[in-house]
């Protein structure tokens, strides 16, 4: 069989085709749960709105308006940040199946090349030998630079994860402090009303 046979050919096409779309199914999938996620978050939104709103025009008393919107204020930042690990998550979960997929994909590239070069290599003519030494060269520092992207792939995203979390953590702690300080402005203000 010569290298360059149809079969061997219309074998890697194939081989790019089943790889596109190994490649785009987590994609898609992590666009689908980011709308999803956008869908239910916007139907709670307008129906949080709708009970705080139809709350407070029920409230004849400004302290307890006050109060009323204090906690819809308080729940919204909690949200906000419950809304930011979601995303954290979907975008983690597409990155390693999206990974998973690469990887697999170029597992099989590399065995495609290794049986391809074995190939050349046999049917090569005499002299050629420095040229088929380069090409397995070329290859081996091509694999290297592409496992060393992926390491550093790896590190970028696990760092981007754990500045996330850091700073939901401080956001929790700032406002746990501001409510705080909130409510004792309101009981201050009612305090101030009532004398």
């Amino acid at each position: 069989m010569s290298v360059f046979a149809p079969e061997q050919f219309r074998a890697n096409y194939q081989a790019g085709v089943a790889a596109f779309f190994a490649l785009t199914k987590p994609v898609i999938e992590g666009a689908q749960a980011v709308v999803d996620l956008n869908v239910q978050a916007g139907k709670a939104a307008v129906a949080e709105s709708e009970a705080t709103f139809k709350g407070a025009l029920q409230s004849g008393n400004p302290m307890d308006f006050l109060t009323q919107q204090l906690g819809a204020s308080q729940q919204a930042a909690a949200k906000a940040m419950s809304y930011g690990r979601h995303l954290v998550d979907i975008a983690s979960t597409t990155q390693n199946e999206w990974m998973q997929a690469a990887q697999a994909c170029t597992g099989e590239n590399e065995q495609r090349f290794k049986a391809f070069s074995e190939g050349f290599t046999q049917h090569a003519p005499a002299g050629s030998e420095a040229f088929v030494a380069a090409l397995n060269s070329t290859f081996a520092a091509v694999n290297n630079a592409a496992e060393t992207m992926r390491g550093v792939t790896r590190q970028a995203i696990e760092t981007a994860q754990s500045g996330f979390q850091n700073a939901a953590a401080s956001a929790q702690e700032a406002q746990a402090v501001a409510a705080q300080a909130a409510e004792k402005a309101v009981e201050k203000a009612a305090g101030a009303a009532k004398a």
